[in-house]
């Protein structure tokens, strides 16, 4: 619950691009969590190697695109009279 909360928030401070990249972003961070020595959930488990590629590969996806200038100036109507 406190998580929707939060991206309410987000969405209301900035877009719901953020909003869909933060809530992208937190998917390998909960996974990683999840690995570590918590109590009561036992023995820590170990990330295959496949997740780990996957996982850098959507986070490097998701910083190409937050940092990837949006050029507006070609989709603004030009105003020749």
């Amino acid at each position: 619950m406190g998580f929707n909360i939060s991206l309410l928030h987000l969405l209301k401070k900035s877009s719901a691009v953020v909003s869909s990249l933060a809530s992208t972003f937190s998917v390998p961070i909960s996974v990683y969590v999840f690995t570590l020595p918590l109590p009561y959930l036992g023995v820590a488990s170990s990330l295959p190697p496949g997740f780990v590629a996957g996982a850098i590969i959507l986070v490097m996806g998701l910083l190409i695109y937050t940092w990837t200038p949006s050029d507006s100036a070609n989709f603004l109507p030009s105003s020749s009279n």
